[in-house]
């Protein structure tokens, strides 16, 4: 069986742990451990294969030999293959792994995947990373990011991206005291730290607090229509509020015009004011942003703002007081 996928796995997200447990290392030595955090260089680069698919032969293992060798001597780019198994669990085995290991002669870490706990169970990597089937091809960038994770790839193309990258002048790291997408993302994923304080409060009181808009957008996660906002235009000096719980949020000083019809800023004012959650509704994969005393919904965060942060918090004007 051809394993053909034209879908694509994560991406834009935090790279999970592999989740591999078998593995052998250039030599064909067994390795007690390995994973993403011992794989050196800035980007690193995973080929998940099947042995007895012809595909993974026939296109597969040739371009990862292509990539491997246009960065031979390079410590900038670092490369595993992992059989990744979820058919045949038979002829896809661990000794068909280590022949192949052999057969390509790549001199690269080879991991074995065919479940966790038993051999049968399918792919940790697979179900993590959301992989379409193989030959498969999955890219991590510096900031531990997923920024490729596909069927086919484009070796000329990947190869001259990754040439660009090790050449250019080492990025400058961000403040500390700035959060950024890779932060976002971890407190997505890790949670939220605890609100310096809480207010709940039953729905009927909130009904009785807030006028229909508000409560259909800060308690139901509602959406106002683009460009209905005042706020959009405003740009003055001034604080902008929780619409629940009067929380300060924003400084006007973060606001910018972001042109997508919602009130838009790059920070908050403070660590954990705002708390992040993955929104997978409509089809999409999101963060949501909620106030972190009250939970009413805010809007969503995206990685397409100005520098620093390179954050866009994209608010509905509803769920905002400014004073």
């Amino acid at each position: 069986m051809t394993n053909i996928s034209m879908q694509t796995g994560i991406t834009d997200e935090l790279a999970p742990e592999l989740g591999v447990t078998q593995w052998i290392d250039a030599s064909g030595h067994p390795l007690a451990t390995f994973g993403l955090d011992k794989m050196p260089g800035a980007f690193k680069v995973i080929y998940c294969f099947q042995d007895a698919n012809a595909a993974c032969h026939l296109t597969g293992f040739p371009a990862m030999a292509s990539l491997v060798d246009a960065f031979r001597g390079s410590s900038y780019v670092s490369f595993a293959a992992v059989q990744t198994v979820f058919e045949n669990f038979a002829s896809n085995n661990y000794e068909r792994m280590v022949a192949a290991q052999r057969r390509y002669a790549l001199p690269i870490v080879f991991g074995h995947d065919a479940g966790e706990g038993r051999e049968g169970a399918g792919s940790v990597l697979m179900q993590r990373y959301q992989n379409g089937g193989t030959p498969w091809f999955i890219i991590v960038d510096p900031d531990g990011m997923v920024i490729y994770n596909q069927f086919q790839i484009d070796v000329d193309r990947v190869v001259a991206g990754l040439k660009r990258a090790e050449s250019a002048p080492p990025l400058t790291k961000p403040d500390p005291s700035i959060l950024t997408w890779r932060g976002v993302l971890e407190l997505t994923r890790d949670g939220n730290p605890p609100p310096h304080r809480r207010l709940e409060l039953s729905d009927a009181e909130w009904r009785r607090r807030l006028n229909a808009e508000q409560y259909r957008v800060m308690r139901q996660a509602g959406t106002e229509r683009a460009h209905s906002s005042a706020m959009c235009t405003l740009f003055g000096p001034g604080v902008y509020a929780c619409g629940c719980c009067d929380t300060d949020l924003f400084d006007a000083s973060s606001k910018f015009d972001s042109k997508s019809g919602w009130p838009s800023f790059t920070q908050t004012l403070a660590p954990g004011l705002v708390a992040y959650h993955a929104d997978r509704s409509h089809g999409m994969t999101r963060v949501e942003t909620t106030c972190n005393v009250c939970d009413a919904h805010l809007g969503h965060v995206f990685p397409d703002g100005p520098k620093p942060s390179g954050l866009r918090f994209c608010m509905n004007g509803a769920s905002l007081r400014k004073r």
